[in-house]
């Protein structure tokens, strides 16, 4: 199992009250689609307009390919996209970090 992270970026500071009210309570369709696509221990922070991910996983990107084709997925981004920038594929524009140190 591997450590997977990554950015997102927020648009602006007017739209952070939404994008953490729409994570308060993340309907289960969304959070199972995350499971069957191989996330686990996944987690989300904050800092100004920069998001910062984490989760567990066999296949980082695969993970993350096989996440776009879950049909939940469309709507919850329909409703997120707005709120942050995005790629061409109308997904969240994820930017890998790579890991420089780790623990356990």
């Amino acid at each position: 199992m591997a450590r997977f992270s990554f950015m997102l970026q927020l648009k602006g500071e007017e739209v952070i009250p939404e994008y953490e009210r729409l994570h308060e309570d993340v309907e289960q369709e969304v959070l199972d689609a995350h499971a069957r696509s191989g996330f686990r221990n996944y987690s989300l922070f904050r800092s100004g307009l920069q998001l910062f991910g984490y989760f567990e996983t066999d296949d980082g990107w695969g993970a993350i390919e096989k996440l776009a084709t879950e049909p939940i997925m469309k709507s919850w981004w329909e409703k997120t996209n707005p709120l942050m920038e995005i790629d061409g594929k109308n997904m969240p524009l994820f930017k890998e970090l790579p890991e420089v140190f780790h623990m356990d």
